[in-house]
């Protein structure tokens, strides 16, 4: 049991430092660790230690490459920021024919969904998505006869998955309240492996499936990539967002830094000999590369963990449903 408790406490953990963190946070905690094992825990462990003033190519080299880094980091993300800027900026076409293809988006799918409006909300989208998929699903499963056991039990083992995922899914989509928790909540909902099942139960029991039952998968089939598109919508608007954080707040780290570790090499000669200064100064040295590394961290375990949608399905994820070959 302590031991279980002890793996999710490590989870949790995980999930935060990895995902849900302030990155600001993250990164002063990071520099408070860094400062507690280099300043008082060092200077315990190691009282006769040579003072770090008294001998200062070591401090001064080590602080001016960063100081030099810092400046360095600074231009290159206003330059990819700028870049990225500019590339929002496109003709009045261009623009218009991205609005009306969301427009277009939102119309197909109140033709599917057989509803006069779909919501704007990301949360509500992807829940009534997710919900007409498995009502569908639901009842595709109870119009089947249970004289053709080979398709009940294929089916039986898709709604499974696919009730178990939405279900999670939806659970994860009641509390969120940023774009970065639409697109956690919907990490685990496999749009690919569901459409590939799918579509094996649609060609190995073509013959047993009336012309209701197709239609109703056609329209799972359409709506899963609905989805999947939605999703990746979703995952664009954050990863735009978190970029734009980080260029917002690495201007507001690289500046009060820089101004610092000058003011500490100007003034090195009339400064104690103190390790915790040196320390210090080193930690907030320390900080735009920790901030940039937060960020980037999350961004790249965020588009890792959800691959862009139509990727072919590999791994072990691929055809676990019971009756439905894996193409080998």
């Amino acid at each position: 049991m302590a031991g279980r408790d002890l793996a999710g406490l490590g989870q949790r953990l995980y999930r935060w430092a990895a995902f849900t963190a302030d990155r600001r946070i993250l990164t002063t905690l990071v520099l408070l660790v860094g400062f507690a094992l280099f300043g008082p825990v060092a200077g315990f462990v190691l009282p006769t230690a040579k003072n770090p003033l008294a001998d200062s190519s070591p401090t001064i080299s080590l602080v001016s490459a960063l100081l030099s880094g810092t400046f360095f980091l600074f231009s290159i993300v206003v330059t990819v920021n700028t870049l990225f800027v500019s590339q929002q900026q496109h003709p009045l076409g261009q623009q218009f024919g991205r609005v009306q293809s969301v427009v277009e988006y939102r119309r197909q799918l109140e033709d599917v969904v057989d509803t006069e409006h779909v919501p704007a909300e990301p949360d509500a989208l992807l829940r009534l998505l997710s919900g007409s998929i498995l009502r569908r699903a639901q009842y595709v499963e109870a119009e089947i006869g249970a004289a053709d056991f080979e398709l009940r039990e294929d089916l039986d083992g898709y709604v499974e998955t696919l009730a178990e995922e939405t279900g999670e899914m939806n659970r994860g989509l009641e509390d969120a309240d940023t774009t970065l928790d639409v697109v956690l909540a919907t990490m685990d909902y496999d749009h690919d492996k569901q459409i590939h099942d799918l579509r094996a139960i649609r060609v190995t029991h073509a013959d047993d499936l009336d012309a209701q039952t197709a239609e109703r998968i056609d329209e799972m089939l359409r709506l899963l990539q609905y989805a999947a598109t939605a999703r990746e919508y979703f995952k664009t608007l954050y990863t735009r967002e978190d970029l734009a954080a980080l260029s917002r707040d690495l201007v507001l780290t690289a500046v009060p830094t820089a101004a610092i570790v000058a003011a500490f090499m100007h003034f090195l000669n009339d400064l104690p000999d103190s390790n915790l200064l040196v320390v210090g100064v080193e930690a907030v040295a320390f900080a735009p590369f920790v901030l940039v590394g937060a960020y980037v961290l999350r961004v790249t375990l965020v588009n890792s963990a959800q691959p862009a949608a139509g990727q072919f399905v590999v791994g072990d994820d691929r055809g676990d449903i019971e009756g439905i070959p894996d193409g080998d």
